[in-house]
């Protein structure tokens, strides 16, 4: 049965993503290859610091990535938009920002222990971009296997929930300003933030 963002218990803060991530022992690799466990420790935390979607995760080469103060910016981000009939397809790019300070800082650090090891052209995820007839990335398939195999009680897609819903809440619940970050509608990005009374004092 399809797991949907109405499943989602509770929303876990940066230290229990990290945590999850090195303490699992992630995909039965027959041999330990340190740049394996790696790509996938960066693929599951990209996906949590970015709200990036898999299909936009697995388009990124090391090139896109830059160092600045205090964050790494990902430039050029190529955006997976929903077809619509009869409508030619809007293609949308746009940037990320991986916090070098702060308590997403460690979920950075596995990225780039990553990136440390590719050369300057190369592909983060090097499976395969050709689409199925359902205009699915072949690829993908392989990444929510990963996704599941250090986090197993998450999703991909919850994880861009997180990420949104985390920041929001950074960012004065400024709902606007986190639809243009991420490039969604407002009114579908909605869906996506936590809004409980419990979380609020009584008035």
């Amino acid at each position: 049965m399809r797991r949907t963002l109405k499943d989602i218990p509770y929303y876990p803060d940066p230290k229990e993503i990290y945590d999850a991530i090195v303490a699992s022992p992630g995909w039965p690799y027959r041999n330990k290859n340190p740049r394996l466990i790696a790509r996938d420790r960066a693929l599951v935390a990209l996906l949590y610091l970015t709200g990036l979607r898999v299909s936009e995760a697995l388009r990124l080469t090391k090139r896109q990535f830059t160092e600045h103060e205090g964050y790494i910016l990902i430039r050029s981000i190529k955006l997976s938009k929903s077809h619509v009939e009869g409508k030619p397809r809007r293609v949308q790019y746009r940037d990320a920002r991986l916090p070098l300070t702060g308590e997403r800082a460690p979920l950075t650090a596995l990225v780039t222990e990553y990136l440390s090891m590719l050369g300057e052209d190369e592909r983060l995820f090097p499976w395969s971009l050709a689409k199925n007839r359902w205009g699915q990335i072949a690829g993908g398939k392989r990444a929510w296997q990963v996704v599941k195999a250090y986090l197993p009680d998450h999703t991909c897609h919850w994880l861009r929930a997180y990420c949104e819903n985390y920041l929001y809440d950074m960012w004065g619940r400024d709902l606007l300003a986190v639809a243009d970050y991420v490039k969604v509608d407002p009114r579908t990005l909605e869906q996506y933030i936590r809004r409980r009374h419990e979380l609020y004092p009584a008035v």
